[in-house]
């Protein structure tokens, strides 16, 4: 290994070092700076006793009962072992003030003093960091706060926070809000939310990746002053501003959605593409098309040499053209991290040929990657910076030994040959990419897609044809006819690239799931490669390549997953915390799994897809038997679309049917593509299954065609398991739970009420409370939640009454075993508690 490669493996693994631990930066800064100052230290020299002294140096190891053993190494060896430590130490100090930076900002660190979170809005006075982005009904924006205002004056207080603006006319201001600009608005800070599930990422490293200490609304647009930014900044402004005019008038009257994919991939803004696109790109494996990634600065910068080319010969003066180029197209669509990355790629290459440098393509990563780090540490840890890296890394090793093994050289042969070849080199890459990002891709996005071995063969050429018919319309905007007849060709490849992506809903057997696996099998996986890609010897190169072809079989296929499901004769309920909304999974003694309710979704965040399905996973869900939503509220019903593709549920149940609920027929549709089966349960319905019982109290036939979803229609369920029993509630009013039929059978020794409607005051009335007398109650609610559930009296009443009170938004997910005698509760968070029947019950 080089040393320039060495070098950038110990940065990299310094600024992970210093992101996902807690070392202190002070701590670091004196470990780097003891290890320089040994590296350079006079080595004395050695008495020539202990054998080639001036060469050797030797230190004596306690080892035994009382032996010393020695252990020799050169003294270059030790010194730069040392310097290798000074380097990663020092790196990893840096990475350590970033992560500090990030996770404890000023701005943050006050706020949690002030207790001001969720409370009285705060002026806040900062700078944006990207254009604003539509984000369903609101505006969503990035600002680099530098002050706030509380009434008595502005103080200093940095940090990065995210911000909607509601209200009907900030769709329309969106316009004035671009990268660069100052803001001044009343700002109700809260803290970003957060889940704690089983299988949820590291907090710590989510919240790295968020980058955004902070969470706010603002109420409306008209609150919002603006300041004009630099004159670079409102240059690059403007040119995204006239690009999108551009395209838009050339594309949108012919086909809206293909204006909104080329100006994605033009100028990476992505905010005219509906969900449903972006989900089924994902699918397929070929959203990275319509990002700005290295593909798209490759293009750019062959476009501008093959032009120059044309005018001078020089070489040198086309590279500089590119360079000069580039930077400027890194600035205009800046502000995203694979842009960046892009860029620094492209700068790196092409500085490299005006210097007159031949340099390797994994020469050129390598020193983005190493400018990338050192600028950014965090950066280290996102799995964005994995994937593009992963992949450029892939084809570029990977690629050209696919080609020579399968197709010779690309110099030989007739012109049909090279065509050939080509294709069979951009086969190569694609292999190469997918079968090196597959286990990132499994471990973070649970997503394993074959598709894309296929697909990318359209995508990327059918992109190329998009990005540079899409450039040429933005610069022939102003020539008449020109960009309507470019439009033809343009929408041609764009629906090209939509359509290919629609294949996987034809054979949906490309794309699975896949349960996160142990970062043991994936390192396997990688030391594997690396192994048979650095070996000579054609069996090791072959041990190694079965091993890593077994890593990768372990990492997709998830063995063993079932092992986490409670034991046999026990069974298991968990309240999983999906933040303001339900979802609580039921694991009989038999194995089998009941779903009831799967949190909210929305445009950008699915907790059915985000949240709940890993925690299903962990728990050792392979498959689920029944998928119950309560009621149709979006709280409760949205992930249970995607919980559904994925756990393939043999029944899904409702109680009282709203025909027009647009969540409710979505559900329906899917199911019905999938050959679920749908069924309405009501009062009296019972399931018997492994010695547990589940009795359906609620509701009865519904006298007339709802035309809303009310929370008195919710399902109503209790749960029997020999002295145990729960009650799920949904989210019924204090009405209902007067009709509620739980006296009218012997009293269970031990009840465990599932608080209804999140804790609202509305429900749990002193008389039910009393009649149910629970021994333990858990309440599914969102921090901060601006309902203010749970409600104090809900909570007062129920600890009143002997209860033990666990609630999602202090204690993460709450998850209750039993064998029949006894309860176990603990929670994500760490608490226990537990109770036994003492006499069975009669």
């Amino acid at each position: 290994m080089r040393f320039a490669h060495a070098l950038v493996l110990l940065v990299v693994a310094g600024a992970v070092a210093g992101d996902l631990t807690r070392l202190a930066p002070g701590a670091a800064w004196a470990a780097a700076l003891g290890a320089a100052s040994l590296a350079i230290a006079p080595w004395p020299r050695v008495p020539a006793a202990w054998g080639r002294g001036a060469h050797r140096v030797r230190a004596l190891v306690p080892w035994g009962l009382g032996q010393r053993w020695t252990v020799a190494a050169p003294p270059h060896v030790v010194r730069w072992t040392l310097a290798s430590v000074a380097v990663a130490a020092a790196v990893a100090a840096w990475a350590a003030t970033a992560r500090d930076a990030v996770l404890a900002p000023p701005l943050a660190q006050w706020l949690a003093t002030d207790g001001r979170a969720g409370g009285a809005p705060v002026l806040v006075d900062g700078t944006l960091l990207a254009d604003a982005d539509a984000d369903g009904d609101s505006v969503r924006l990035r600002i680099r706060v530098a002050r706030v205002n509380v009434g008595d004056g502005w103080r200093e207080r940095r940090g990065e926070i995210q911000v909607h603006v509601g209200g009907g006319i900030a769709a329309g201001m969106a316009d004035r809000w671009t990268r660069g600009r100052r803001v001044r608005a009343p700002v109700a800070l809260r803290w970003p939310a957060m889940t704690y599930n089983p299988g949820a990422p590291d907090p710590q490293w989510q919240a790295l990746v968020r980058r955004f200490a902070l969470t706010g609304t603002i109420k409306s647009g008209a609150l919002v002053e603006v300041e004009r930014a630099a004159a670079w900044d409102e240059w690059a402004a403007g040119v995204r501003r006239y690009v999108r005019g551009a395209i838009a008038h050339a594309l949108a009257p012919r086909d809206a959605l293909a204006a909104a994919v080329v100006v994605a991939i033009v100028i990476g803004d992505r905010a005219g593409l509906d969900p449903d696109t972006v989900r089924r790109l994902q699918d397929a494996g070929t959203y990275h098309v319509i990002a700005i990634s290295g593909g798209n600065v490759a293009l750019v910068v062959a476009m501008v040499v093959v032009l120059l080319r044309g005018v001078t010969r020089s070489f040198r003066a086309a590279s500089a053209a590119a360079l000069a180029t580039v930077l400027a197209y890194g600035w205009i669509v800046g502000g995203e991290p694979s842009v960046d990355r892009a860029i620094a790629a492209a700068v790196v290459y092409l500085v490299s040929n005006l210097a007159g440098l031949i340099v390797e393509p994994i020469d050129v990563l390598l020193f983005a990657l190493l400018g990338l780090t050192l600028s950014d540490p965090i950066m280290a840890v996102t799995p964005a910076v994995w994937l593009s890296f992963g992949a450029t890394f892939a084809i570029v090793i990977g690629a050209e030994r696919v080609t020579s093994a399968f197709g010779g050289d690309v110099r030989d042969g007739s012109r049909w040959t090279r065509v050939w070849q080509s294709m069979l080199g951009l086969a190569a890459a694609t292999f190469s990419a997918e079968i090196a990002l597959a286990p990132i891709a499994a471990s973070v996005f649970t997503r394993v897609s074959l598709a894309g071995l296929v697909l990318n063969l359209i995508a990327i050429p059918a992109m190329a044809i998009v990005e540079i018919g899409g450039w040429a319309i933005v610069f022939s905007g102003a020539i008449p006819g020109v960009a309507s007849f470019l439009a033809w060709p343009v929408t041609w490849a764009t629906r090209t690239l939509l359509d290919s992506a629609r294949w996987v809903e034809l054979a949906p057997w490309l794309v699975w799931r896949v349960a996160p696996s142990s970062l043991v099998w994936t390192a396997i996986f990688y030391t594997a490669i690396a192994a048979a890609l650095m070996t000579q010897r054609s069996r090791w190169r072959l041990v190694a390549a079965a091993t890593a072809a077994l890593a990768l079989l372990v990492i997709v296929t998830s063995p063993g997953l079932e092992l986490a499901a409670p034991p046999r004769g026990w069974l298991r309920v968990t309240m999983i915390d999906v933040g303001q909304g339900d979802a609580i999974l039921v694991q009989l003694p038999t194995r089998q799994s009941l779903l009831i309710d799967a949190g909210p979704a929305s445009d950008t965040f699915d907790t059915g897809d985000r949240v709940v399905t890993p925690a299903l996973w962990a728990l050792g869900v392979r498959r689920l038997d029944w998928l119950a939503f309560t009621h149709a509220d979006l709280d409760h019903i949205g992930g249970t679309r995607a919980v559904a593709g994925t756990f393939r549920p043999r029944e899904i149940w409702e109680g009282v049917p709203v025909p027009g609920d647009p969540k409710r027929a979505a559900l329906r549709d899917a199911a019905a593509r999938a050959g679920r089966a749908w069924r309405q349960v009501r009062a009296g319905d019972v399931l018997e299954a492994g010695g547990a019982t589940i009795d359906v109290l609620h509701p009865s036939v519904p006298d007339w065609e709802r035309q809303r979803v009310r929370n008195d229609d919710s399902i109503v369920l209790r749960l029997h398991y020999g002295d145990v029993e729960w009650l799920l509630t949904g989210d019924i009013s204090q009405d209902v739970e007067r009709q509620l039929a739980i006296d009218e059978e012997p009293r269970t020794p031990l009840r465990i009420l599932k608080v209804a409607h999140h804790g609202s005051r509305t429900s749990s009335d002193e008389t039910f409370v009393a009649r149910y007398a629970p021994v333990a109650a858990v309440i599914s609610v969102g921090r901060q939640n601006v309902f203010g559930h749970p409600s104090p009296e809900v909570v007062q009443r129920l600890a009143r009454d002997g209860a033990a009170v666990f609630r999602t938004d202090r204690d993460g997910a709450i998850i209750v075993e039993t064998d029949g005698r006894q309860v176990r509760v603990r929670t994500w968070l760490g608490r226990q508690w537990r109770a036994m029947v003492t006499s069975p019950s009669p």
